[in-house]
C-alpha cells in the first residue's frame, strides 16, 4: 500500500496517476477542505493528523510500503518528520516538490523568514496585503500592527477563526479559493491600495508567477519568503519525474 501526503494540487495529479495504475493508495489529508477536495480523487482517504506517536502504527496497520510526500513545499516539520519515520521501519520516501527559481529584481524581493520581511516593511506606510496564509496572519498583525494588513486566505472556518482571533476585521479579509490570475491579483491588490504584497514561494502551482506579474504591473514589491530546504533520499519536481522513479523500480 502507498501513503499518499496530500494538501497540494500535484498531489491530486498523482492521485489519479496511481487510480489509472491500478495502484493501491491511501491519500492522507489533515482538514475538511482537503478531505473535500481528495474524495473526488482517491478511493481511501484518511483525514487525521499523523505525529512521531501514530506514525509507526499507521504504516503497520495499512502496509504501507511506499510513501510519496506531495505536502505543501513549506510544510518542513511534517515533511522532515515522516522522513526520519519512514527511515526507521525502512519504508521507500519520494518527495515531490514544486520547482522554484525565483531571482531578484525591480520588484521581486527574497527572503528567508517572516523577520526579514517584516524588516524591510517597518519603515514603510501603507497597506500590506498578505498572501501567506491565516497561520501565520497573527505574527504579522503582530509585529507590523493589524490595521496595516489586508489578508486573503481559504474560506473555511478554521482560516476565519484564526483571522479573528487576530484582530482581524471582515473589511480586511478576502476569502476565496484560487487560482488566481494576474488580472485578478491586480484588482485584488488595487483595490485595498496595497504598497507591497507578501507570498510565500510556492512555485507556479501555488500561483506566486501571477502575484509577481501583479506587482510589476502595479509598480510595487512583491515579497517571497523562501521555501526551507532539506535533504531527501529522492525527490521529483513534477509527475513526470515521479512517474519516472517508480517505473525505474517496477
Amino acid at each position: 500500500m502507498i501513503l499518499l501526503l496530500g494538501g497540494t494540487s500535484e498531489s491530486l495529479d498523482v492521485a489519479d496517476y496511481l487510480t489509472k495504475i491500478n495502484a493501491p493508495f491511501i491519500l492522507s489529508v489533515t482538514t475538511d477542505y482537503g478531505a473535500e477536495l481528495a474524495r473526488p480523487h482517491a478511493a481511501h482517504v484518511s483525514q487525521q493528523i499523523l505525529t512521531p506517536a501514530t506514525f509507526h502504527a499507521f504504516f503497520s496497520d495499512h502496509n504501507i510500503t511506499l510513501i510519496i510526500d506531495a505536502t505543501h513545499p513549506f510544510a518542513k516539520v511534517i515533511s522532515g518528520t515522516v522522513m526520519v519515520a519512514a527511515k526507521t521501519d525502512q519504508i521507500r520516501y519520494i518527495r515531490l516538490e514544486r520547482a522554484n527559481g525565483l531571482e531578484e529584481g525591480p520588484n521581486l524581493k527574497l527572503f528567508d523568514d517572516l523577520d526579514g520581511v517584516v524588516d524591510y516593511l517597518r519603515p514603510t506606510t501603507g497597506t500590506v496585503y498578505l498572501s501567506t496564509g491565516s497561520k501565520t496572519a497573527g505574527d504579522y498583525a503582530q509585529k507590523l500592527g493589524v490595521n496595516r494588513l489586508h489578508v486573503r486566505v481559504l474560506p473555511t472556518v478554521k482560516a476565519i477563526g484564526l483571522l479573528d482571533d487576530a484582530g482581524f476585521e471582515a473589511d480586511q479579509i478576502d476569502a476565496v479559493r484560487g487560482p488566481f490570475s494576474e488580472q485578478l491579483n491586480i484588482e485584488l491588490f488595487d483595490r485595498c491600495h496595497a504598497i507591497a504584497v507578501v507570498t510565500k514561494e510556492s512555485g507556479r502551482r501555488g500561483g506566486v508567477q501571477e502575484k509577481i506579474t501583479a506587482c510589476e504591473k502595479l509598480g510595487i514589491p512583491c515579497l517571497v519568503i523562501k521555501r526551507p530546504t532539506l535533504e531527501y533520499p529522492e525527490r521529483a519536481i513534477s509527475l513526470a519525474e515521479l512517474r519516472a522513479l517508480l517505473e525505474g523500480t517496477q
